[in-house]
C-alpha cells in the first residue's frame, strides 16, 4: 500500500480499515487470514512503522507520537472508535494542527486527572494546579519564561514519580534535550512532556486494566475534544 499524502486519504484509509476490520494492536502491520491489517498510524502506508514515517502533512510530528500511545491501551472497541474520530478531525483541519492543542489537552484534560487522582491519594494537588495554570498562560498567548517552565515541570513530574512507576520520566528529558530547538525550549518541554506526564496519571495506582484503559480512553478522546475546538480552515 503507498503511502497516503493528504489527511483526507489518511482519513479514507482508516475508515475503510475500520469499516472491513482490519486494524489492530500493538503492532503495525500484520497479515492475518489473508488481509493486511495495520494499527491507526500503519494505515497511513505499508512503510509507516513508527511516527518519523507519518508525512507531516497528515499530522505533526509531536501528534504522531501521541497516537500509538492511545490506540494500543485503550480497549479495542475504544481505540477503533477514537481512532475514526481523531482522523475525521485531521481531515477537517487538513492536517494543520496548532500546537496549542496540547496546552488546552493538559489544561482541560491531563492536569484535571492529575489532580483527581493526587487528591484520591490524599496527597497535594498544588504541584499540578500550578502546572495547569502555566497551560492555561500559554493558550493565552502568555508562554512563561523557560526557567519558570522547567522549574514547575520538575516539581510536578517529581511529584509524579515519587506517586508511581513514572519510566517516562527519565525518557522525556532526553528527548526534551533532543527536540529543544524551538521557542527557548519551552515548546520543547512541553512537547517531551506531553504524553509522559498524561501516562504517569493514566496509570497512577490503576492496578486494574480497565482502570488504565478507561483513563487512557479518558485523556485520548479528550485530545478529539480539543482537536475539535480548533477552527477550520478558512475557505479558498
Amino acid at each position: 500500500m503507498t503511502l497516503a499524502t493528504t489527511a483526507e486519504e489518511a482519513f479514507a484509509r482508516y475508515e475503510a480499515a475500520f469499516n472491513e476490520d482490519r486494524l489492530l494492536q500493538g503492532n503495525w502491520h500484520q497479515e492475518r487470514d489473508g488481509r493486511q491489517l495495520a494499527c491507526a498510524l500503519g494505515v497511513i502506508g505499508d512503510e509507516v512503522d513508527g511516527p518519523a514515517n507519518c508525512p507531516a502533512a497528515i499530522m505533526p510530528r509531536w501528534l504522531a507520537r501521541m497516537v500509538p500511545w492511545f490506540f494500543d491501551r485503550m480497549d479495542f472497541a475504544d481505540a477503533r472508535q477514537w481512532g475514526l474520530e481523531f482522523y475525521a478531525e485531521l481531515k477537517r483541519l487538513n492536517g494543520n494542527v496548532p500546537f496549542e492543542v496540547v496546552y488546552r489537552w493538559h489544561a482541560e484534560h491531563v492536569t484535571v486527572l492529575a489532580i483527581e487522582v493526587s487528591e484520591l491519594r490524599e496527597r497535594s494537588p498544588e504541584p499540578h494546579r500550578k502546572l495547569q495554570a502555566l497551560h492555561q498562560r500559554a493558550r493565552a498567548g502568555d508562554r512563561a519564561p523557560v526557567e519558570e517552565w522547567r522549574s514547575i515541570l520538575r516539581n510536578a513530574y517529581a511529584y509524579a514519580y515519587a506517586d508511581t512507576y513514572a519510566y517516562a520520566y527519565a525518557d522525556a528529558y532526553a528527548y526534551a534535550y533532543a527536540y529543544a530547538y524551538a521557542y527557548a525550549y519551552a515548546y520543547a518541554y512541553a512537547d517531551a512532556y506531553a504524553y509522559a506526564y498524561a501516562d504517569t496519571y493514566a496509570y497512577a495506582y490503576a492496578d486494574a486494566d480497565a482502570v488504565r484503559a478507561e483513563r487512557m480512553k479518558r485523556i485520548a478522546f479528550g485530545m478529539v475534544e480539543c482537536l475539535k475546538a480548533v477552527a477550520s480552515p478558512a475557505a479558498a
